[in-house]
């Protein structure tokens, strides 16, 4: 058709306004934590987005165009002016002498290393390290400590990179000395909505330094060379972790070298193989990309939305809109014919004005063209000799028979000849007819095929109204095209000029079914205009004239091109998945054959902290309560596609209890002791304890505090937990630690505290600087103990190419004994106590008693995001109830489980070479469906089709014409002799009580005729 629905671009001019700009350089110390940092490590390291306005190159001012008019629009866009910020490097090869203590190092001024301060002490063969100009006691290095005066050096860095050949650092060693600089420009940017990730961005001005009174690149400097704030400010602990660990990331890019924070941004944003960063351009182009990003979402972390500019400006909304389009090749074509018509329609009124007509009037119905076929002298009306005042002429209507003209004998004597016969059998015709498409055989066919046509379709809805639809006829488009697009629509297009030639029919024969009656008036017979319109068009006139059929022939002939309209609409295509079965290689058994691990690359906090707070993805093969056995999926399925296949899941069952543990002397000082006695597997009783741990206050005020602490044995000399083994839990650990081990101590606690001076802790210190609490003057407090226990199932599970879960769902069992799943003297309480040893390690770093909403432990700050409330942790809020806080608490703990779980899958055995499992990969096919509207539309006009069509064949016209009259000469045939020739008056109608009828009459010349006359001169035929 020429229009078609499509999705096309809309964009409206409307006006911009900045919505954030940079806080006063006053604030931006202190809100410059390393939080911004930490986003840098979802996004270099678990695929989390880039944030609104920002991109790796700069950040955005943020701007806000017209929202009601980009909520109307798909994939909207917004673009006005704006300003970029942006950081480049300068970097200049080191020049590098080595010497026996090691290599000294020299940017050719002022800055000198000697020999012997730096040691890279690769693991691996490579190694590098990021050596920033502040000192501070998180960074092992600093160019401020090492022979570079400030203020000529202060904003310079240093970066190496080495090759170890052998036990000593004397391979190939790169140095650069990059010093960064910050520029602001006007730019045209584009963003995207709702997310408002940055899209295009055009430069319209020149990149124009920033001053230091707008950006405090110090403050910035510093955080990223030691990985701390330089001026310390409260923030949760997402904001203050010094070192973010690398180290497992590193690990994957063959790199097993020092991994301070910008180490592990240059390489995880390059990704190149270690030995490529010994060339200068590569490494200096890896740490830019580095500075970049870590520059771009400090910019952000320091904009603030009640920092705006009223100015505005000119904005774009842009987005895609369904619409009714014209399809252009089709549209060309069309009104190259419509031209055409109008053209002929032209030439035709062209011609018709220059034409002579002798036409008095409009041929449009029957007394018209009587009125134009009689003659002017019409001859004597009386039959034979005889006259209407002829005494001997005696016309009767007896019995349906008309009786007349008697006649005497001419001889007087003679006896009186009655010559009276009946009209009946003066004249003879051929036999009546009827039109072929009227015949009993048409009407079977006709109706059959509706029928046939219904019932398929139907049968269609059926068979493609479940969720996978039909196959398409054809792989080739053209004939997928002609099947689904034209087919129906042909046989809708033939259906129409049928129903128009059944119409034609009826509206010619409609006057000759009225005057079979001979009683039909003028209004419904002679008058009757039927045949000066197309016949669909006497709709109206047919039900103003009670021609009930007829006017529902011509609905019906009318309505076809709606059943066009929704057969062209009724099979769509539309794309689903569909399972395809596939054999899939495994690449784990469901066998855990060690538990080991290093606590130097735990990261967990940080994958929990992306998925709680940022939406980020949690890592292939876990879901929130499940880690499932990993299988071969990117191999298996291509791009866009999707496996799904059976999978051992593992999880854990946390159950916790209310434990009693409301005593000042237990959270005093470490020294104290939480005890309990537990039962072993073998029956023994052993005692599990722990101390909380708290290093200190904050205030001499109401504050709150948060405990999550793992249970260890008590050392039966010391009356302590033991602290062998320190979290790692070796195959023969004694039961009292695999028992212990399960279990941990969570508590609640709101205090009033008196501690050692009153000056308030304001920053993110450790505990050293910590004020040490001398007394806790008022308690209430809620403990738990809780426990956890493995559980496993199996799984049908469907993963990304990437091992991400889309969705799992239990298989049904009758129960799984855990223990088969284990192997080499590892048993499943060693996994649980070394994945609770993990937990809690990196969880409770150190708790303090907090008088803000601040949480400094991993746990705190879990509880807080996933409850979406800080009622938990505030120290001006009630101590929460045990039942309130306990969903929460088991949540995050069976979360954090299958989060360990799913980083450590090398806990797994190797699955065998060619080990192979059933699945299935479910990909996008295109199918065929059926609209519900368009069916139900078609399925009724297909039914009143078939309905119309039974009534129009049983109420069909009788047989009574000798000849249909199409023409003026079979119409002049009928009315021949009649004496409406010489009755009828161009001028006035017919008088409103004559009746007429088509019969047998006499004619004004005196024969007996068959044809049209109005009574009481015609006699109606039998049938």
């Amino acid at each position: 058709s020429v229009f078609t629905q499509s999705v096309v671009m809309q964009q409206t001019h409307t006006t911009a306004k900045t919505t954030g700009a940079l806080i006063p350089l006053r604030d931006q110390s202190p809100a410059l934590n390393t939080d911004f940092m930490m986003t840098a490590y979802g996004i270099v390291w678990l695929g989390q987005e880039i944030p609104g306005f920002v991109t790796a190159q700069g950040a955005l001012e943020p701007f806000e165009v017209d929202k009601g008019l980009a909520a109307k629009l798909l994939n909207a866009t917004w673009k006005a002016p704006t300003r970029l910020h942006g950081t480049s490097l300068d970097c200049h090869e080191a020049n590098i002498t080595r010497g026996e203590d090691g290599p000294a190092i020299s940017n050719g001024k002022e800055c000198t290393i000697p020999s012997g301060n730096v040691n890279l002490a690769p693991k691996s063969r490579f190694g590098g390290l990021y050596i920033g100009y502040y000192t501070d006691q998180h960074a092992d290095y600093s160019l401020e400590g090492m022979n570079c005066p400030s203020p000529a050096n202060s904003h310079l860095f240093l970066a190496l990179w080495g090759e170890k050949t052998s036990q000593s650092l004397n391979g190939s060693l790169t140095g650069l000395f990059c010093e960064p600089s910050y520029w602001i420009q006007d730019v045209n940017a584009t963003v995207t909505v709702p997310s408002m990730s940055v899209s295009e961005i055009v430069p319209t001005g020149a990149q124009r330094s920033v001053s230091d009174s707008m950006f405090n690149r110090t403050a910035f400097e510093y955080g990223i060379g030691t990985g701390a704030q330089l001026t310390s400010q409260r923030a949760d602990i997402s904001g203050t972790t010094s070192v973010i660990n690398q180290i497992a990331n590193l690990e994957e890019l063959d790199y097993d070298g020092t991994a301070t924070n910008m180490i592990g941004f240059a390489l995880g944003l390059s990704r190149l193989a270690p030995a490529q960063y010994v060339v200068p351009q590569n490494l200096g182009a890896s740490f830019e990309k580095a500075h970049k990003l870590l520059h771009a979402l400090a910019i952000r972390q320091l904009t603030s939305a009640n920092i705006t500019n009223d100015q505005k400006r000119p904005g774009t909304v842009s987005g895609k809109t369904n619409a009714i389009v014209v399809v252009r090749p089709l549209a060309i074509t069309v009104e190259i014919l419509l031209g055409l018509v109008v053209a002929l329609i032209l030439a035709l009124m062209f011609h018709s004005h220059i034409r002579t007509s002798q036409l008095c009037k409009d041929p449009a119905s029957l007394t018209d063209l009587i009125a134009m076929m009689a003659k002017k002298e019409q001859p004597d009306k009386s039959p034979s000799k005889c006259n209407d005042n002829d005494p001997s002429i005696n016309f009767e209507l007896l019995k349906g028979k008309l009786k007349f003209c008697r006649e005497h004998a001419k001889h007087a004597d003679g006896p009186v000849v009655d010559r009276r016969r009946s009209a009946l059998n003066l004249v003879h015709t051929g036999p009546p007819i009827r039109p072929l498409e009227m015949r009993m055989v048409v009407a079977v066919v006709f109706i059959s095929l509706l029928v046939l046509v219904l019932i398929a379709l139907i049968l269609l809805k059926i068979y493609a109204g479940g969720k996978l639809g039909l196959p398409l006829p054809s792989s080739s488009t053209l004939v997928n095209q002609l099947v689904l697009n034209y087919v129906l629509i042909i046989f809708a297009t033939f259906l129409e000029p049928f129903w128009l030639l059944l119409n034609r029919q009826l509206c010619v024969l409609q006057p000759f079914v009225e005057l079979h009656g001979a009683n039909a008036p003028a209004w419904k017979s002679l008058d009757l205009k039927y045949t000066s319109l197309p016949p669909q068009m006497n709709i109206w006139r047919a039900f103003r004239g009670r021609h009930y059929l007829l006017g529902v022939v011509c609905a019906i002939g009318l309505s076809a091109n709606l059943l066009a309209v929704s057969l062209s609409g009724l099979l769509q295509r539309e794309f689903v998945s569909m399972d395809i079965s596939r054999n899939i290689t495994r690449q784990r058994d469901a066998i855990y054959t060690n538990t080991s691990h290093r606590p130097e690359v735990w990261n967990y906090q940080y994958v929990a902290k992306s998925n709680f707070s940022d939406g980020v993805a949690l890592p292939p093969w876990t879901a929130p309560d499940r880690f499932f056995v990993p299988f071969a999926a990117g191999s298996t399925a291509a791009p866009g596609e999707i496996v799904r296949a059976s999978t051992q899941g593992f999880g854990i069952k946390a159950e916790c209890e209310r434990s009693d543990a409301n005593d000042t002397a237990l959270i005093m000082n470490q020294p104290n002791v939480f005890v309990t006695e537990q039962r072993t597997p073998s029956g023994k009783i052993v005692q599990c304890g722990v101390s909380p741990g708290v290093f200190g206050g904050q205030n001499n005020v109401d504050a709150a505090l948060e405990v999550f602490r793992q249970l260890r044995p008590i050392d039966i000399n010391t009356g302590n937990p033991d602290t062998r083994a320190s979290g790692d839990v070796a195959i023969n650990a004694t039961e009292a630690w695999l028992v212990c081990n399960q279990i941990i101590l969570v508590g609640f606690l709101r205090a009033n505290l008196t501690v050692a001076f009153t000056d308030r802790k304001t920053d993110n210190t450790d505990g050293s600087n910590t004020p040490e609490v001398e007394k806790i003057n008022a308690l209430s407090s809620v403990w738990m103990m809780c426990k956890s226990k493995l559980v496993t199932s199996s799984y049908e599970v469907t993963v990304a190419r990437s091992g991400h879960i889309q969705a799992s769902s239990a298989m049904p069992t009758n129960g799984e004994n855990v223990t088969r799943f284990f192997s080499n003297g590892i048993t499943p309480a060693h996994l649980v106590a070394t994945a609770t040893s993990i937990l809690a390690t990196g969880a409770n770093t150190g708790p303090y008693w907090h008088d803000d909403n601040i949480t400094d432990t991993w746990f705190g700050y879990f509880v807080k995001h996933l409850s979406n409330s800080t009622a938990f942790v505030d120290p001006t809020r009630p101590v929460p109830s045990f039942d309130s806080v306990v969903p929460y608490v088991e949540d995050i703990w069976t979360r954090l489980f299958a989060i360990v779980l799913g980083l450590n899958q090398e806990w797994l055995a190797e699955a065998e070479r060619g080990s192979m499992l059933t699945g299935s990969i479910i990909a996008p096919t295109q199918r065929v469906f059926m609209s519900h509207v368009m069916f139900i539309i078609t399925i009724t006009l297909l039914s009143l089709n078939i309905c119309v069509a039974i009534a129009y064949w049983m109420r069909r016209p009788p047989k009574t014409l000798p000849v249909m009259p199409y023409t003026i000469a079979s119409i002049f045939r009928m009315v021949q002799g009649s004496g409406l020739m010489s009755e009828v008056d161009n001028e006035e109608e017919w008088k409103h009580n004559w009746r007429f009828g088509y019969g047998r009459f006499i004619g004004i010349d005196g024969r007996p005729q068959i044809g049209i006359e109005r009574r009481p001169f015609v006699v109606p035929l039998d049938l």
